[in-house]
């Protein structure tokens, strides 16, 4: 069970990396607040393309 549990983690992992390097900066200067929810989206989105 924690094989599965570190293959998600990772899965997780770098698609968080590949949102951060590949997809542009998650910083909006305007609103602030949005920062993580937009690495977050971006993370959501790649995971469910991956899965």
């Amino acid at each position: 069970a924690l094989f599965f549990l570190a293959e998600y983690a990772n899965i997780l992992l770098m698609n968080t990396l590949s949102a951060t390097l590949f997809l542009g900066a998650s910083h909006i200067p305007s609103i602030p607040e949005l920062t993580a929810i937009n690495l977050i989206t971006k993370a959501a989105l790649l995971s469910i393309v991956f899965l």
